[in-house]
C-alpha cells in the first residue's frame, strides 16, 4: 500500500509540473532537431538563456557543399515547423553566421 501512495504522489506531481508550463530550465533540455524548410535541413537548437528562442544553423555534410545561404522564407518555414508544442511562433531574426534565431509563445 506503501508503494501505491508514492507512486500516485509522484503521478499527480508530474501532471501538476507539466500543466504549469514552459520554464527556462524546461526548455534549455529540449533536444536537438533537425528540421526541413525551403530545401535546406537545418539544425535547431535552444538559444540557452535567451528566454524561449531556438538557434537554426545550416546542417552540413561536412562537404561545405552549400552554394548560397538559405533564404528567408526557408528559414522562417523551418522555425515554424519546429514550434514546440503548446507554444506560438513570434518572430524570427538573422544571425551573422547565416543562421537565425527563433522566438516562441510558450506562456
Amino acid at each position: 500500500m506503501k508503494y501505491v501512495l508514492i507512486s500516485a504522489a509522484l503521478v499527480l506531481g508530474a501532471c501538476a509540473a507539466s500543466s504549469s508550463g514552459w520554464s527556462a530550465s524546461t526548455w534549455n533540455g529540449l533536444p536537438d532537431r533537425t528540421v526541413a524548410g525551403g530545401g535546406y535541413s537545418f539544425f535547431a537548437s535552444p538559444a540557452e538563456g535567451q528566454g524561449f528562442k531556438l538557434k537554426f544553423s545550416v546542417k552540413s555534410d561536412g562537404t561545405f557543399g552549400v552554394a548560397e545561404a538559405p533564404t528567408e522564407d526557408a528559414l522562417l518555414e523551418a522555425a515554424k515547423a519546429a514550434t514546440p508544442e503548446g507554444c506560438s511562433f513570434v518572430s524570427l531574426e538573422r544571425t551573422p553566421d547565416g543562421g537565425a534565431v527563433a522566438d516562441y509563445d510558450c506562456g
